[in-house]
């Protein structure tokens, strides 16, 4: 049987900004396939949803990297606006 990726899941992480909890259902579901692929026979099996299994994993993966991705840059803005706002302030004084 093959495993249900946890997508509704690890996005409702991902806005949540739940990094680590985000990863960590990526990896167990990730522990879970390893597990399952274990006990396949894909001389009598089909590949295919296998592989599109991983395909939707590792998009999912690529999701929560842009997303804490855009995050870092957000926080580099915000300090960037926050030493502009200083240094327009000392002006100002």
């Amino acid at each position: 049987m093959i495993p249900v990726l946890p997508v509704d899941e690890v996005r409702a992480a991902i806005a949540a900004d739940a990094w680590d909890h985000a990863t960590a259902l990526l990896q167990a579901h990730d522990r879970a396939v390893i597990a399952a692929v274990s006990t396949v026979d894909f001389s009598t099996q089909p590949q295919a949803p296998w592989r599109a299994l991983l395909a939707a994993q590792q998009a999912l993966a690529a999701e929560i990297q842009a997303a804490r991705d855009e995050v870092g840059r957000a926080l580099d803005r915000l300090g960037h606006d926050q030493r502009g706002a200083r240094a327009w302030l000392r002006e100002l004084a």
